[in-house]
């Protein structure tokens, strides 16, 4: 069973992050971000802990709740989505986000930082279903 302490306090993590994220995609420009080094991290850095949080709540449950055995985010998310109230849709981005994060953090390959951008700009709805979702696996799963 899920330690009821990481299902409440990942959630709030994920709810800080997207906020942060939120602030930045209202008052950051393109060019802001594709010239200012500074932004650029910071932006990153806020990705980096958005998709953490997510992965690590869905490899908290699937582990505890699913038996899953793996080591990979990617896996844990997609056990969760297989066997909880996870989407197939939601899964799937956050399968694809883990893969973003991975570049950011460990920087394999170059970061496009229009790509970035872009994500910044149409990709942060992925927390809030995600958020949603999880909400409601828990309200199932007392």
């Amino acid at each position: 069973m899920a330690d009821e302490r990481v299902v409440s306090i990942k959630p709030e993590q994920i709810e800080q992050y997207h906020g942060e994220l939120r602030e930045k995609q209202e008052t950051l420009s393109r060019n802001d971000l594709l010239t200012d080094t500074t932004e650029q991290r910071a932006v990153e850095r806020m990705f980096e802990n958005a998709i953490q949080a997510c992965a690590d709540l869905a490899r908290h449950i699937a582990s505890h709740d699913f038996d899953f055995e793996g080591n990979t985010s990617k896996g844990a998310i997609r056990v969760f989505g297989d066997e909880g109230d996870i989407d197939e849709q939601t899964m799937n981005t956050l399968v694809a986000a883990v893969g973003f994060r991975n570049v950011l953090a460990h920087e394999y390959g170059r970061v496009d930082y229009s790509e970035v951008y872009e994500t910044l700009q149409s990709g942060l709805k992925i927390y809030d279903t995600y958020s949603q979702q999880v909400a409601q696996w828990i309200r199932n799963n007392p």
